[in-house]
């Protein structure tokens, strides 16, 4: 390297800058003092600096050298010679980011001091450094995935808004924060990062899930170490994608098959089943009035029992081609306040034979929807009824209604405070024949879902450990 560089400038800090700006690379021009005398305009397009920034500066701000700017061209120099190519130097841009570059260091010896003009060679390129910054700016404010940088001890360095989003939490929150300390609650099983990912084993594809406010998401996560020059690990990147729509429209094409599959075996046996009880009934209709005309009181205690048990089989036949069978809906105008005014007698008595209070709060009246009038009156009884045997004795059925939030849907909202639906099986309540009752069926659930769904609602649930909450939500006019 020459250890002199010849400028011919006269003085003129516009010459100056126009001198600079004819360098390809990112380069400024540095006093003995170690003051910032001139830069050029690549240097700040890579760094994010405004002249006035650096201008009169210490060259540290760019380049965090401990020693003087005379101290780092020896270094560079002797460096230099004995690697024979560039030697390397540690910089720094506006948000305190940091790189190694390789770097040469031309002196000119001036009249009052010398001048060092500092040369960064890997900088020249914007694609090397401020395209990838705007990568990463993409990826953490306008994707939809999750993105989390991690340094060596597991911190958080990066996060993005969707990671933030399904944390709950803001950016600020995030960053610095051990990635542990973050995902507080999450099974020791599913703690993939703590286990493997900085012990340098790479993870793709893996399915886990997350529980926020209430709230659980379905993602697919993928995960690998990040390593410095030397082939250490440095930290890590964790990528993760919220698949829970993609689920749980999944779950419904399952269940419309496991439907589609139950409605072809009722469509046969059905009428089979029907047509021999109807036949049972009869004979035992007739049986119990010629017991009761003999005084046979035993024999007719019997006979009840019978026909209270075939009357429950045909019930239950009719809920299965309720739940199978595809029903043309006829669609009407229902005031839900008729509804509730005709339904709240029915589960307030029911209510009483367990000590339960039954609580309607009503924030004016409820709008139109388009329904069935006798169906929604099922769908509200049978979740009311699977309240209160929920609390068992004492508790309170809270019913109440709002605008959901996307304005399109009135929500119907039945809070018990029972002990709550466990997390683990709260996702298959609404499949056919799955019950926590030992004298339950399975279908009641299952029918409530494929009413609502008929007329283009939605049932939720939602449980905490303490109290379950339905939400029921109906399209109105």
């Amino acid at each position: 390297m020459s250890a002199s560089f010849s400028l011919h400038l006269a003085g003129s800090s516009k010459r100056l800058q126009k001198f600079l700006q004819y360098f390809p690379t990112a380069v400024f021009l540095v006093a003995q003092t170690g003051c910032i005398v001139e830069v050029n305009e690549q240097l700040l397009r890579v760094t994010g600096y405004q002249r006035g920034e650096l201008v009169n500066q210490p060259f540290h701000v760019l380049l965090p050298y401990r020693g003087s700017i005379e101290q780092l061209y020896q270094e560079l120099l002797r460096r230099e010679a004995e690697a024979d190519m560039p030697a390397e130097v540690e910089w720094r841009d506006r948000q305190g980011r940091s790189g190694k570059t390789p770097a040469m260091i031309l002196v000119q010896q001036t009249e009052e001091e010398p001048l060092f003009l500092v040369h960064l060679y890997q900088l020249t390129k914007e694609t090397d450094y401020a395209l990838s910054q705007r990568l990463m700016e993409k990826l953490t404010t306008d994707t939809s995935l999750g993105l989390f940088v991690l340094n060596e001890q597991g911190r958080i360095v990066e996060a993005s808004h969707a990671a933030c989003k399904l944390l709950g939490m803001e950016r600020l929150q995030v960053l610095n924060r051990h990635v542990d300390d973050v995902f507080v609650g999450i099974p020791e099983e599913h703690r993939l990062i703590k286990r493997e990912l900085l012990d340098g084993v790479k993870l793709h594809n893996i399915a886990t899930s997350w529980t926020n406010d209430n709230q659980r998401y379905e993602l697919i996560v993928d995960a690998h170490t990040l390593q410095d020059e030397a082939g250490k690990t440095a930290g890590a990147f964790v990528l993760f994608k919220d698949i829970t729509n993609l689920r749980s429209f999944e779950q419904k094409i399952e269940r419309n098959e496991r439907l589609a599959m139950i409605g072809q075996i009722a469509a046969g046996t059905a009428h089979e089943i029907r047509n021999p009880l109807t036949s049972i009934k009869g004979f035992l209709q007739m049986f119990l009035q010629s017991f009761s005309d003999n005084g046979m009181e035993r024999e007719r205690t019997y006979t009840e029992i019978m026909l209270t048990e075939i009357n429950r089989i045909n019930s239950l036949v009719s809920e299965f081609l309720l739940l199978s069978k595809p029903r043309d809906v006829q669609y009407s105008l229902v005031d839900l306040n008729t509804v509730f005014e005709e339904i709240l007698p029915i589960v307030e008595s029911q209510a009483l034979l367990f000590g339960i209070d039954v609580q309607f709060s009503s924030r004016g009246q409820l709008p139109l929807v388009v329904g069935d009038t006798e169906l929604l009156k099922q769908v509200f009884i049978n979740i009311c009824k699977n309240g209160i045997e929920a609390m068992g004795e004492q508790g309170t059925l809270h019913i109440s209604h709002h605008i959901d939030p996307d304005g399109d849907k009135v929500s119907i909202d039945i809070h018990d405070t029972g002990p709550g639906i466990p997390l683990y099986i709260i996702d298959k309540i609404f499949d056919p024949f799955f019950t926590t009752k030992e004298e339950g069926t399975g279908l009641g659930l299952s029918v409530c879902q494929k009413i609502i769904h008929d007329i283009g609602g939605q049932i939720r649930v939602s449980s905490k450990g303490y109290g379950t909450t339905f939400h029921i939500l109906l399209p109105y006019l």
